[in-house]
């Protein structure tokens, strides 16, 4: 029975819902909620205090060293996700056709279908 109202809920899942609409502004909001997150993470800073150490010889100043390869990883990290948005920019004109949201939603509906129907049948 169970099994049956998981593959139900599944398939109710692959009707095709109305998608949201951007609203102006919710960059800003976007951008201060993934730095807030970033920063919020302790596995981003246990990383680096056990990965850049390796890298600061044993003369000089350790401190400068430090925070030289700390913005050099800033900038590498940086360039990385402006050059992922960008990317993302570009193919946000294609995905936003008609005809490729009704592509898509076609897709992902047979796939859920075929999920539900799997999952009712005990598959």
């Amino acid at each position: 029975m169970r099994r049956a109202a998981s593959g139900a809920r599944v398939v109710s899942a692959a009707v095709p819902k109305a998608t949201a609409t951007r609203r102006s502004g919710e960059g800003g909001r976007a951008f201060v909620v993934g730095v807030a997150t970033s920063l919020g993470n302790p596995k981003a800073g246990v990383f680096a205090v056990s990965l850049l150490p390796q890298f600061v010889g044993p003369r000089g100043p350790v401190l400068a060293s430090c925070i030289a390869l700390g913005l050099v990883w800033a900038a590498v990290s940086g360039a990385w996700f402006c050059g992922f948005v960008w990317a993302i920019d570009k193919g946000r004109s294609r995905m936003t056709r008609p005809q490729f949201r009704r592509v898509m939603q076609a897709v992902t509906g047979v796939t859920l279908l075929c999920l539900g129907v799997a999952v009712a049948a005990g598959a």
